[in-house]
C-alpha cells in the first residue's frame, strides 16, 4: 500500500501538502489537478482516487483536536 513506501509520488505529495501551506491549499481544493502537477502516473492517480476528500484532508491537516 502507498503509505508504507516513502518513495511513492502519493507520499511525496502528502508530505509536501503537510509542510507547504500553498500546496496544501491547492491540494485540498483540487487533489487531482495538484497530483497531475506532481507528475502522477495512471497508477498514482488510481491510488489517490481510493481516498475520499475527508480522508485526504485528515492526512494533510493532521488529527482533529475536537473531541
Amino acid at each position: 500500500m502507498c503509505c508504507y513506501n516513502p518513495n511513492t509520488n502519493f507520499v511525496k505529495l502528502i508530505g509536501k501538502a503537510i509542510t507547504d501551506p500553498t500546496v496544501r491549499e491547492r491540494f485540498l481544493t483540487d487533489p487531482t489537478e495538484t497530483a497531475n502537477n506532481f507528475g502522477f502516473s495512471n497508477d498514482d492517480q488510481k491510488e489517490l482516487s481510493r481516498y475520499s476528500l475527508r480522508k485526504l484532508k485528515a492526512l494533510v491537516n493532521g488529527p482533529s483536536t475536537h473531541h
